[in-house]
């Protein structure tokens, strides 16, 4: 018991919770006086200057205990959470905006909070000696900056504007907190150098992005704090009499920060490729599609949905927006060479293929065929550049079902995608050596004389012309016979002897209907037995003068004998055996 006892009181002395314990204290003190005062009789004034006067004391303590005692860890937690009250500040000057018809004061305390913060910073970065360089500094002091101006800028009493404008001005929010995050990127390719020798013992990544790490928290909640004070669909409180239940239909949605995690994630990926670490880069890319959830418009309300639907109407459905995102971000992740980014391209591309800017439910995915054909380019250029035969079909594949669905539904859509197939089939078993492309090799030297046959015979192309035809049989046969010249392939050789096959079969039955119109079945029947005996008993005589091999015909032989005109020798020339004495 004692000896737990003595470890709770070693956590307690370690880290010190107690300045977070104060300063929650603190918020839920202001939260609870605007609880039971009416709206009307808040001075916020005061409340905001009760939270200056706090910041302001928990800034002196931590320059204090730094600069006198050297107590860098207690100094560390007053550090964010100086950082979190200059954010209280700025959220308790949303109902002084709202209530403020006049644009002086309203410029007044937009100025007064905004110097307020800026100097309680500074100051405190001066007093403890620690040295931050401008490129973590200019974003720091421009988030600031934009949390303190949003509420002035949304407020109905200074700026006049519709509801829907005002909806509109409320969604920029985190857009633009977006493309502030952007702006952390040279402090992210500089890396631990940049922040060596800050005056302080704490490491790196956690100082100063730690820092960072409580701004995005805040863009979030700020983003939905936004929607509960400038576009409430009904009454602030579900209870009026007890003043409790506060309503949360609005019209925000998780689509609202998808773009601004989306920013997060690129400043963790620069990150990661500035210092190496390839691990982390491919989790960056694994993590990135799960934004596409949250891009979804689902759980809507009547106020979520009816704005849900004028963003779809606008510029685009919210799914197919930050698909088109992802593509960026997987695009400037190839160029950087990130891992898997190639792949997260060819993916995303894939999808526009069913994902379009009406996208909202699943009853209205489309089929566009561009992206696929698209998709379909860029694997190809994946496979070509890395020699694998696999990718390279499957990229002819999805490039010939693209072109499949953009070509009308004409008799040649089917000709010129099976023939696409068939010449990159012939193409990259040519040009590879691995495996794949071995079996292509046998693969396309049978699949030729095959269309020799197809069109040539079958019905299937009986609306052709003959002459057409038999030109088409040719091309098949002169490319077995250079594929067979190329590889020196003896499978191209047969498909050559097959292919011409069909053609003499071609030429021969031709003839043979055309002499047969002219002088009758039977008289060629006859011509054509002559003609056949004619070339076997030529070719007896060729073989008794000893002009063909004798193992052609010799295997035939089933006599004991041996063939005629080629009598075996008693005896092996070259033999020393002495002969057998008789009996």
């Amino acid at each position: 018991m004692f000896k737990t006892r003595s470890s709770v009181v070693h956590w307690l002395w370690t880290n010190n919770p107690f300045y977070f314990i104060s300063a929650f204290l603190m918020l839920y003190a202001v939260r609870a006086t605007y609880g039971q005062l009416e709206i009307g009789a808040i001075n916020c004034w005061v409340m905001m200057g009760v939270l200056a006067a706090y910041t302001t004391l928990l800034a002196l303590v931590g320059i204090s205990i730094v600069r006198w005692g050297g107590v860098w860890d207690d100094a560390r937690s007053i550090l964010l959470l100086l950082l979190l009250m200059f954010l209280a500040v700025s959220v308790s000057a949303d109902d002084l905006f709202v209530q403020m018809e006049s644009t002086t004061g309203a410029a007044a305390l937009l100025g007064i909070g905004l110097a307020f913060s800026t100097i309680v910073l500074v100051c405190v970065l001066r007093g403890a000696g620690i040295r931050l360089g401008r490129a973590f500094l200019i974003p720091f002091f421009l988030f600031l900056a934009l949390f303190y101006i949003t509420p002035w800028w949304c407020s109905p009493e200074l700026h006049p504007r519709s509801s829907s404008t005002l909806d509109w001005t409320i969604f920029l929010f985190p857009q633009v907190a977006a493309l502030l995050c952007l702006t952390l990127l040279p402090a992210v390719r500089r890396g631990k150098e940049y922040f060596a020798n800050n005056g302080t013992p704490w490491s790196w990544p956690v100082f100063p992005w730690v820092a960072f790490g409580v701004i995005a928290i805040a863009v979030i909640l700020r983003s939905y704090a936004l929607t509960l004070t400038f576009s409430q669909t009904g009454p602030i409180w579900s209870s009026p009499e007890v003043r409790e239940g506060i309503v949360l239909d609005t019209i925000w949605r998780p689509y609202f920060i998808a773009p601004f995690l989306l920013a997060v994630l690129l400043l963790v990926l620069e990150g990661a490729l500035a210092h190496g670490n390839q691990r982390l880069a491919r989790n960056v890319m694994q993590i990135a599609p799960l934004l596409l959830p949250l891009a979804w418009p689902f759980a809507n309300t009547l106020a979520s949905a009816e704005f849900a639907s004028r963003v779809s109407n606008t510029i685009g459905s919210q799914v197919w927006l930050m698909l088109l995102m992802l593509i960026a971000f997987y695009g400037w992740g190839t160029f950087r060479r990130a891992p898997l980014s190639g792949y997260g391209l060819l993916g995303c591309t894939m999808l526009l293929t069913w994902v379009g800017p009406s996208t909202t439910t699943l009853d209205t995915f489309v089929m566009q065929p561009l992206p696929m054909i698209a998709a379909g380019v860029m694997l190809a250029a994946i496979g070509l550049y890395r020699a694998w035969t696999p990718m390279v079909l499957a990229a002819t594949c999805i490039v010939t079902t693209g072109v499949w669905f953009a070509i009308p539904q004409y008799g040649f859509r089917t000709t010129l995608c099976y023939h696409a197939i068939l010449a990159t089939s012939i193409v990259v078993g040519l040009n590879y050596r691995d495996w794949w492309a071995l079996a292509l090799r046998q693969v396309t030297a049978v699949w030729l004389p095959i269309s020799a046959v197809i069109i040539l015979v079958t019905p299937v192309a009986a609306e052709v012309p003959l002459p057409w035809r038999f030109l088409y049989v040719s091309i098949m046969a002169a490319t077995c016979a250079i594929c067979a010249m190329v590889c020196q392939s003896r499978i191209y050789w047969g498909g050559f002897a097959g292919t011409t096959t069909v053609l003499g079969y071609g030429f021969a039955s031709l003839g043979f209907r055309t002499a047969t119109s002219v002088v009758g079945w039977q008289a060629i029947t006859a011509f054509s037995w002559s003609v056949g005996s004619l070339i076997i008993a030529a070719m007896i005589s060729a073989y008794k003068a000893r002009w063909l091999t004798p193992l052609a015909i010799a295997s035939w032989s089933t006599g004991p004998g041996p063939v005629p005109g080629h009598e075996v020798p008693r005896e092996l020339p070259g033999s020393t055996e002495p002969d057998q004495p008789s009996a």
